[in-house]
């Protein structure tokens, strides 16, 4: 095992919430904007305690060298152990709701936005396979989407995901909606559901969960390359 840039000294980095964090990173990853705030992970916020790099080894039952797919399945052993339910995954955005046909349960996340007007988009949160909130590009929470009359495609918060690919299909087909559908993102992965070939094209993936001290929480950078895990960055973050 090879381990690099070890740190020991403390030091407090500027305020931020751990969303806005993994956020950051997931957006320059994926050359996104915009992404709705109000996906929380966990906020914890504090100073850095440790970092590694690890390149070559395993670590929590990760091998360097192991697919995406293999990686998956590894950290479903440890999600129980490790009280995991989410891993952050880079993807590109993509055009075409037909590319998460039977998997929009997968995700805590959807995004459907404007590729020409990024400001232009609707975000989706999923919870329980149910639609839990609806927001717009100004953080308002909303009842339904489209706003206005009652339609058979219109999207309603307690809506289940089986109910939502047949209104996304016809919404995408509508003149005045199917722009939103230019550009879609889904990152939040529920570690409960099951692998999606999607992740495969994915560069990075984060991981994070408190330490069984209560004190500190780990956080892991998951980086691919070629098909295969390269390399794993890793830090410990005092709670505040």
């Amino acid at each position: 095992m090879i381990r690099i840039n070890h740190i020991k000294q403390l030091y407090q980095p500027a305020r931020i919430g751990a969303l806005l964090l993994v956020c950051s990173l997931l957006l320059s990853a994926c050359q996104k904007e915009d992404l709705q705030p109000r996906l929380v992970i966990d906020p914890v916020e504090g100073r850095i305690l440790a970092a590694d790099t690890l390149r070559s080894g395993s670590f929590l039952g990760m091998q360097i060298g192991d697919s995406h797919e293999m990686v998956y399945e590894k950290i479903k052993n440890i999600a129980l152990e490790k009280n995991i339910d989410m891993l952050w995954v880079t993807n590109p955005q993509f055009s075409g709701i037909e590319v998460l046909k039977d998997k929009l349960g997968y995700y805590s996340d959807l995004r459907l936005s404007n590729k020409w007007r990024p400001s232009e988009y609707v975000l989706f949160q999923i919870e329980n396979d149910r639609i839990k909130t609806i927001y717009n590009p100004e953080g308002r929470q909303l009842s339904k989407w489209p706003g206005g009359r009652q339609y058979r495609y219109t999207i309603n918060t307690g809506d289940p995901v089986d109910a939502l690919y047949p209104k996304l299909l016809q919404l995408q087909s509508s003149a005045r909606y199917k722009d939103y559908f230019s550009a879609i993102s889904a990152f939040a992965k529920f570690i409960s559901k099951p692998y999606d070939a999607r992740m495969s094209a994915s560069a990075e993936w984060y991981l994070n969960y408190r330490q069984p001290d209560k004190k500190t929480v780990a956080r892991h950078t998951l980086l691919f390359k070629e098909g295969t895990l390269r390399e794993i960055r890793s830090l410990v973050q005092a709670m505040p």
